[in-house]
């Protein structure tokens, strides 16, 4: 099988386990999100002004350092278990549920920043399925990964929160926001 035979059969079998889903593949979108999300990082710490310009200070070099180095753990995971691992700049934007917005950098810094504590909440939903997916499938070493990125995640989550002066979860995702459509 040539090179490009394998990476079409690499996709082919990452479509299927997308629809499956599976531990792997929803670590797939982690692993894109936390890409996507360390790139937004450093775009508010540059463009960001106020008093979150100076909270983004100190916080965000030890966020993007701490997604990178997790970005290359899960990698490392999942190719040691003979999983897929997005490479491609396609793939990342496929996979990630982040989205991106080159205007969000003149908008005003709290709410920049409360676009991030967002993406960290964003990025929950995904870390608490694939752990579930892990133990499901006995993979105990992503499992106990995931488990210390979403603490980690959380702790950020409060920080940031509480520097904006909100309650831990306002204008955060919520169970009862989905139940909404069935009234």
């Amino acid at each position: 099988m040539n090179s490009e035979e394998a990476y079409q059969s690499e996709l082919k079998q990452s479509e299927i386990d997308h629809h499956t889903p599976t531990a792997g593949a929803m670590v797939g979108h982690i692993i894109a999100n936390l890409l996507i999300h360390s790139l937004k990082i450093s775009q508010a710490k540059f463009f960001t002004k106020g008093n979150a310009s100076l909270f983004l200070c100190q916080y965000a070099p030890k966020w993007i350092e701490y997604e990178q180095t997790e970005f290359n753990k899960l990698n490392q995971i999942l190719v040691n278990n003979g999983e897929s691992i997005p490479t491609t700049t396609d793939q990342f934007k496929e996979y990630t549920m982040l989205e991106e917005n080159g205007a969000t950098k003149y908008e005003k810094g709290n709410d920049q920043l409360f676009t991030l504590v967002k993406d960290f909440d964003t990025q929950i939903l995904f870390i608490t399925k694939a752990i579930t997916l892990a133990q499901n499938e006995n993979w105990p070493e992503l499992s106990a990964n995931l488990v210390e990125l979403l603490s980690w995640i959380k702790e950020q989550i409060r920080q940031s929160q509480n520097f904006l002066n909100h309650d831990l979860r306002e204008g955060l995702y919520t169970e009862e926001d989905d139940d909404d459509d069935d009234f």
